[in-house]
This record gives structure tokens, C-alpha cells and sequence, in this order.
């Protein structure tokens, strides 16, 4: 069988506050474009399809538009929730996606009430079995152990427990199928890409690749948004990555998808095949004249630019962003003076002396311009009216 492998779509997702609905429109239709070229039998969705719980209605209809198009070339979807997917939502989104060919298994379940998904290759010969195993929060852990026969070695930690609840939904392999497991979660030594929620890679959530079952002839994994295949596994394991660069922290990484070549009973044969849409994002260096030269000459890209000045210079963010419209973060450099620790800690000062501390440490200056404290009076005597 062939299939593709993709995660962390994170559809919605805004850059500064910029809508890259464009971009996600162009890079979920390179998606549709290469399962189609690859002819392959099903395309699996590793989690975080959106980047909000509540989604907008734009964000939907591009989900939704390469859903259609998938299904219009007999393209069967398997796809799992991610940290950012509302579980309740796609548990209710299912019961319409099905009848267009998309399995979405929303929770973690036994794989006899739903979680195993069976799909078929085109031409009948094979079939595979998909164990889901979407994102447990470590707070719904022990409400996910408690759909299985659960002891106590389970809730020594969620790393343990997880190794477990894998082992569970896995128990459903047979080998004449091929046998895939697809789960969003953090595997130990895993590089997270720079635009992850740093709360859910820790250590107390990474899972030993050691540990995932040797029955799978591949391991489809979302939740890392570096492409990237997982050393230490028993079988073949991979983070499909995100689509895009969504934040600066993956302003180097190329993007791919995952195409899959497997059989019952033998290993999986990954290769990658990149990605081209959506903007990419850069950071640029100078004095002020120095990164709007760079800058012009780099109008398909997001600029994180950093301004050599002698101190700080006010309006100089907004001067900037004039010149190079595609500016998303603006920050100045200079040398700062060394600030002495110690002091009161701001909650006891007063409002005023509050932004002349946040001010001061900021900048390494001792001295607050006058036009400045001024405007903060002004501003400060409005609202407190």
C-alpha cells in the first residue's frame, strides 16, 4: 500500500495578527496535488488539523475544500485530534465527514469502539489497520487509562502511562494487515521545530521511541513540527512536520509530506517530498538603511528585523514597517548598561513608577524622555477616570 502522511496543519493560524489563509489554501492544495500524483490509497492526518479549538468559518471551508477534493479522486482520510483540536467538535464533525470517506477518531478509545480504522487499497489486495491515538492532556489521562484494564504502574507517570495505553490500542494488529499506528504525542530525543506550545514537548511528556510497538510497520506521528524520523523506534517512525513555517523558530526548515510504501509483515520505505507554498520567514540584520535594502529585495517573505541603533529611537518600528509592509516583528539592538538586582518588586510601585522601572530595565537608560512620561500621564489620568 502507499499512503501519505501529514500533521500539525494548524489551519488558521495567523502571524502577528496577518491572516495566512492564502498560503494555507496553496499548501493544502499542494497536499491534494501530490496524494493524487502519488496515487496514493489513503492520506493520514497526524493531528492539530486547526490551530484554534473554535475555528473560523475561512478555516473550515479550506479544511473542508481539500477534504472534498480528496474524496473526488476516491482518496480515503484517517485523521486524529491534536492539542489545538476541540475533540468535542470533530467528534461532532465526524458523523458528516464519514460519508465522504474521512475517519476521525476525536478521542482515545478501545480499538473495538472505534479507534482501529480499516482501510483498503484501491485494487482490493491489501488493507491496512490504523491505530489512532490522539492527544490525551496529561489532567484527562486517567479518564483515557480507564477505558482499558488499567493497573497501577499506569499512573506512575504520563510517559509510563502512555507506553501502555499504546500497547493497548495496538493490540488490535493482525498480520496479514498492514499495521500502522498514528498518534499525536512527544518522543523522547524528538527536535521540536520552534513553534510548538512549549508546555506539551517537556520531558514529563516525552514517551520512550523505544518503547512503541514493534508490531507497526510504520509510526505516523504529529505533534513536532520538524520533519523528522524518530531514532530508537522498533519500526519505521516519523514526524510528517508542519505545512508551513508558522513561526520563526522554523525559518530554516523545509516542509514535506511523508509518502509511504508498505506491505503486511515488512518494515515501511518513508520518503519525503517537500513542500513549496506559503511565505517564507526571515530574519534580517543592520542599521535602519541596511534592512530596508535587505528587506526590498525579499517581498515574498515575513521579516523578523533587528535594528543596530546607539539607543533607543521612538517611532522607529512604525518608520520601518512603512518601508517594508512585510515587517512582522520589529526589535531595536544596542548596547544596555548592566542593570543592578534588587530593588522593590513592581507590584508594590506605584503605576507611574511602574513604567519607569519597565522602562529603565528595558532600555538600560536611566534617563525617561520627558515627551514620553507626559503621554503616560495623559494616558494613565484618562483611564482612571
Amino acid at each position: 500500500m502507499r499512503l501519505l502522511h501529514t500533521a500539525d496543519w494548524h489551519v488558521g493560524r495567523a502571524i502577528r495578527s496577518r491572516s495566512r489563509a492564502a498560503e494555507f489554501e496553496g499548501v493544502l492544495g499542494e497536499v491534494v496535488g501530490i496524494a493524487r500524483q502519488e496515487n496514493v490509497d489513503a492520506v493520514l492526518v497526524a493531528g492539530d488539523i486547526y490551530h484554534h479549538c473554535s475555528p473560523t468559518p475561512e478555516a473550515d471551508a479550506l479544511v473542508f475544500e481539500a477534504l472534498v477534493r480528496l474524496h473526488e479522486s476516491s482518496i480515503p482520510v484517517v485523521a486524529i485530534s491534536g492539542n489545538h483540536d476541540s475533540a468535542v467538535r470533530l467528534d461532532a464533525l465526524a458523523k458528516l465527514l464519514r460519508p465522504i470517506g474521512v475517519s476521525v477518531v476525536p478521542r482515545v478509545a478501545p480499538p473495538d469502539r472505534g479507534s482501529l480504522v480499516e482501510v483498503e487499497s484501491k485494487d482490493g489486495s491489501e488493507a491496512a489497520l490504523v491505530a489512532c491515538v490522539p492527544f490525551v492532556p496529561e489532567r484527562r489521562f486517567g479518564d483515557a487509562a480507564a477505558l482499558f484494564r488499567a493497573t497501577e504502574d499506569w499512573y506512575l507517570s504520563y510517559a509510563e502511562g502512555m507506553d501502555r495505553l499504546v500497547a493497548a490500542m495496538t493490540e488490535g494488529f493482525r498480520a496479514d494487515r498492514v499495521n500502522v499506528l498514528m498518534a499525536h504525542l512527544f518522543t523522547h530525543g524528538a527536535i521540536p521545530g520552534g513553534g510548538e506550545h512549549q508546555i506539551t514537548i517537556g520531558i514529563e511528556y516525552a514517551v520512550s521511541p523505544s518503547r512503541l510497538p514493534a508490531t507497526a510497520s510504520y509510526i505516523a506521528l504529529g505533534h513536532v513540527h520538524r520533519p523528522q524520523s524518530v531514532r530508537g523506534a522498533p519500526s519505521p517512525t516519523r514526524y510528517a512536520g508542519s505545512l508551513l513555517q508558522l513561526d520563526f523558530g522554523e525559518r530554516e526548515q523545509t516542509k514535506s509530506v511523508a509518502i509511504v510504501e508498505v506491505s503486511p509483515g515488512k518494515p515501511a520505505k518513508v520518503r519525503e517530498v517537500t513542500l513549496s507554498a506559503g511565505r517564507r520567514l526571515l530574519d534580517i540584520e543592520g542599521t535602519f538603511e541596511e534592512v530596508v535594502a535587505k528587506g526590498e529585495q525579499l517581498d515574498d517573505a515575513y521579516l523578523r528585523v533587528f535594528v543596530r541603533t546607539d539607543g533607543p529611537v521612538p517611532g522607529i518600528a512604525e518608520r520601518l514597517r512603512d518601508a517594508l509592509p512585510n515587517a512582522v516583528d520589529v526589535s531595536l539592538r544596542y548596547e544596555r548598561a548592566e542593570q543592578p538586582d534588587g530593588g522593590p518588586p513592581l507590584s508594590s510601585l506605584r503605576p507611574r513608577d511602574q513604567f519607569l522601572s519597565y522602562y529603565r530595565r528595558e532600555h538600560a537608560l536611566e534617563d525617561v524622555p520627558d515627551d514620553l512620561m507626559r503621554a503616560f500621564d495623559e494616558v494613565f489620568e484618562l483611564e482612571s477616570q
